[in-house]
């Protein structure tokens, strides 16, 4: 009887030895697969970014932007590229207020103005575009977006 208690513990603990070895083999490949998912992901949205800030084509960049995530590359979009359209994309995407402001208070295009002011919750900037702007459309804007 003690011997077939013996080889019962003993063969329980191999088999719970080897069920811990197994499943640390499918965590750490678990983790290695989400490691090279979270770098696919990096190097696209790098990709993206690339073709957003430097392609000729403006439906290619817009396309680019349509699909980034990344704020600080939005960011450098909405504030510089060329074609109001692609701005846009980018502003809609963008939650920085920082940047928001800037092109509120500076863009040359009044329809990205009017978005940016949209997306705004700083109260100081949104008072300066209220009391300061030539737009009467964007002004009416930001006063309905005072607190």
């Amino acid at each position: 009887m003690n011997r077939i208690l013996i080889l019962t513990i003993i063969t329980l603990t191999i088999i719970s030895c080897n069920f811990r070895k197994a499943t640390q083999r499918k965590i750490t490949s678990v983790t290695e697969t989400t490691s090279i998912t979270e770098q696919e992901t990096i190097k696209n949205q790098s990709t993206l970014t690339h073709i957003a800030l430097h392609d000729n084509n403006t439906e290619v960049r817009k396309l680019a932007v349509s699909k980034l995530t990344t704020q600080s590359s939005l960011s450098h979009i909405a504030l510089h590229d060329d074609d109001a359209e692609v701005r846009i994309l980018a502003i809609k995407k963008l939650a920085i207020q920082s940047t928001l402001s800037h092109v509120a208070l500076h863009d040359n295009n009044t329809e990205v103005r009017k978005l940016a002011v949209s997306k705004l919750t700083t109260q100081s900037t949104l008072s300066h575009i209220a009391l300061h702007d030539d737009d009467a459309e964007i002004k009416m804007l930001a006063i309905q977006l005072l607190k």
